[in-house]
């Protein structure tokens, strides 16, 4: 049950640190001073997906 307990913990902790990624890549898509390589290097998103959030942030 223990393990159960610590995957769900683990699961949890994995898509907070994700969505912060995200709010600092967006955060820095609408600054407008850096790079997709760049943010994705600091943000430890891929590219594909720094392009998608800069695309949505587009339409």
């Amino acid at each position: 049950m223990s393990r159960i307990l610590e995957e769900m913990r683990n699961e949890v902790a994995e898509k907070a640190t994700h969505n912060n990624a995200v709010n600092t890549a967006l955060r820095m898509l609408a600054r407008g001073r850096d790079s997709i390589e760049e943010i994705a290097e600091i943000t430890g998103l891929s590219l594909e997906e720094v392009r998608k959030l800069a695309d949505n942030q587009k339409a």
